[in-house]
């Protein structure tokens, strides 16, 4: 009989070739292409996430490749590689900062091909008479090959693949690449430095960013300094939050609004200019929403406009949710708040609300969260996960698991009830839902 660790690599392959088969007889059945690094070939599979066996099948064959691949490289070669890929320590992600850096996506045409030496001159037109030699650019474009980004179709020639074309026209694929390879790759780099250096820290201006940068705001007033680097962070917010998972329908459907009482108030807090709680009021025209956010957001300048078949039910007003809560509701609704504070502000925020509770009040949150381990796909907890140290980089917050939920609210104050934690079907998002037991 063969060793369990052979019978797995064997059980994977078959496993493998069965989720295979599942997705290629979707596309053959729909006559659909499926994703391609050709530079004409889709770069995303189109199986929607409405398609259950097949969507799901996808996420599963990713996750078994992963598995067989990484028990074919064995546990020794596999951290030797995972320390190569660390950025700027490391080289796996260094070419693609340097595609982005050097602008050498726009360097190669569309269409055709080009020498390494006419690129060369192009890079450097490209970058205001910036010498980067021959030899160092193919050096790149070869690394960056073995991700698979570009190719080189014949000998001293390069060519966009997919992948580079995704780099060259998708504003947000380029933002997300410069924000995750240049702007954060050295606070990456920092994070266990930032700890030493500040010990168990839970303010926004002790991060590896502060470390890195040599200043002292917090993350988001140090990006509103430099109107390119807001730009281009919010773009690759927007790469990072496209799909369905991130959809407001998904938080209409998410939560059973209908259970709350008729021509109830809804507080929607940090609710920026409205939108969730538009979409909520039109699917649930017996409820009221009051949207609050800071004066920022409600200047001539920044204010929204409610539709004018929601004025009657929807409003745009001012509050800090750091200060207490004056208006009376029988719901306040935050919406991704929560994991961009550390335990020590989100305890402050709770604590905020309870000048305004009364017996039955709901506490509604959609934010991110993280599975308990082992319970959820390689996919989903991969993403979390590297969702929760990306925060630590930034902010000093964190993604929460469900009793981390339930933690939170008891800290804030006792007669916080946590009544349910749970991820709706086709959502990446959470849903925390609280009641106020106090008089």
């Amino acid at each position: 009989m063969a060793p369990a660790s052979v019978e797995r690599m064997t059980a994977l392959s078959q496993e493998i070739a069965a989720k295979t088969k599942i997705i290629t007889d979707y596309l053959t059945a729909n006559n659909l292409d499926a994703a391609s690094y050709d530079v004409n070939g889709l770069a995303e599979f189109p199986i929607p996430i409405e398609e259950g066996e097949t969507y799901k099948a996808r996420l599963d064959l990713i996750a078994l490749t992963k598995e067989l691949h990484d028990i074919a490289l064995g546990p020794s070669e596999s951290v030797r590689y995972l320390a190569w890929d660390l950025p700027l320590q490391g080289v796996n992600n260094l070419s693609l900062q340097a595609i982005w850096d050097f602008k050498i996506a726009q360097a190669v045409p569309l269409d055709g091909i080009i020498s390494y030496d006419d690129l060369t001159a192009k890079v450097k037109d490209l970058n205001n008479g910036l010498d980067t030699p021959m030899l160092n650019l193919r050096r790149i474009i070869r690394h960056a090959m073995t991700n698979r980004i570009f190719v080189e179709p014949k000998k001293g020639f390069v060519a966009h693949n997919r992948s580079s074309r995704l780099i060259l026209e998708s504003p947000t694929m380029s933002s997300w690449v410069g924000f995750m390879c240049s702007d954060l790759g050295l606070p990456v780099a920092n994070v266990v430095n930032a700890m030493r250096k500040w010990p168990g820290s839970e303010e926004s201006n002790e991060t590896s960013v502060n470390l890195t940068y040599g200043q002292d705001l917090p993350w988001f007033d140090f990006i509103q300094k430099d109107k390119e680097f807001a730009n281009r962070y919010n773009l690759a917010m927007a790469a990072h939050g496209v799909g369905e998972g991130y959809s407001v329908q998904r938080v209409v459907e998410g939560y059973a609004w209908d259970r709350l009482p008729e021509g109830a108030t809804v507080v929607d807090m940090g609710g920026n200019q409205g939108y969730v709680s538009f979409a909520i009021a039109e699917a649930f025209p017996k409820l009221n929403f009051v949207v609050q956010d800071t004066p920022g957001m409600r200047t001539p300048e920044t204010i929204g406009k409610v539709p004018d078949a929601l004025q009657p039910r929807v409003q745009l007003t001012t509050h800090d949710f750091f200060t207490p809560q004056t208006v009376i509701a029988d719901a306040y609704f935050f919406r991704m708040i929560f994991h961009g504070f550390s335990d020590k502000y989100s305890v402050q925020i709770l604590q905020a609300l309870v000048p305004a509770l009364r017996p039955g009040t709901k506490i509604i949150l959609n934010d991110g969260g993280l599975p308990e381990p082992g319970t959820a796909g390689y996919m989903e907890e991969k993403a979390m996960r590297t969702l929760d140290m990306f925060m630590q980089v930034t902010v000093n917050a964190r993604e929460r698991e469900p009793d981390d939920w339930r933690d939170l609210f008891k800290r804030a104050d006792e007669r916080y009830k946590v009544l349910d934690v749970w991820m709706p079907p086709k959502s990446r998002m959470w849903f925390v839902e609280a009641e106020w037991t106090g008089q």
